[in-house]
This record gives C-alpha cells, sequence and structure tokens, in this order.
C-alpha cells in the first residue's frame, strides 16, 4: 500500500500547493483513499508501496481532483497507465 503522507506531499506539489498550506489535507487525504479503492476495484488487487504504484495514485487523485466537475473519461495518458498496471496484476496472479 501506498504511503499516504507522501502521496499527500506530492499531491500538493502538483497542484501547487505550499507544504505548509494543510487547509485542503483533510479533503485530499479523503481523495486520496477513495481513488486508492478505486484503483484497488478496478485492478481486483491492491496497490504496493512501489513507486510507479505511488505515482500511479498521485496522477490519478490530481486528475480526478483537477476534472470533478467535468465529463467524459479517462485522459488517453492514464488510461494507458491504468490498463498496464491492471495487466501486470494479472501476471502476478
Amino acid at each position: 500500500m501506498p504511503d499516504l503522507e507522501t502521496a499527500l506531499s506530492l499531491v500538493k506539489t502538483r497542484l501547487n500547493r505550499l507544504p505548509a498550506d494543510t487547509s485542503l489535507d483533510q479533503y485530499l487525504s479523503l481523495r486520496l483513499l477513495g481513488a486508492q479503492q478505486e484503483i484497488n476495484g478496478m485492478l481486483r488487487q491492491d496497490l504496493t508501496d512501489s513507486t510507479a504504484d505511488l505515482l500511479l495514485l498521485v496522477d490519478y487523485t490530481v486528475w480526478q481532483y483537477q476534472n470533478r466537475d467535468q465529463p467524459g473519461g479517462y485522459p488517453p495518458w492514464l488510461r494507458q497507465r491504468l490498463r498496464e498496471r491492471f495487466l501486470k496484476a494479472g501476471d502476478s496472479a
């Protein structure tokens, strides 16, 4: 399971928020947990503590946050990363 404190720090960096700004920490932490649950459900396997899974979680969370009010599916780059991770999960089963 990815370290959620590290993930929160990376999400804040991607959103250009200062580390000292904690005004959205609770909200972003809940978004991270929700994104992690969604990804785990899609993969039918838990994310690991690998760097690749941490970055996938961060990218997915930031994409959700930035596109929360816009209709449409995943962008091609995110769909590809999810597909590759899904295939990797299938290889280890």
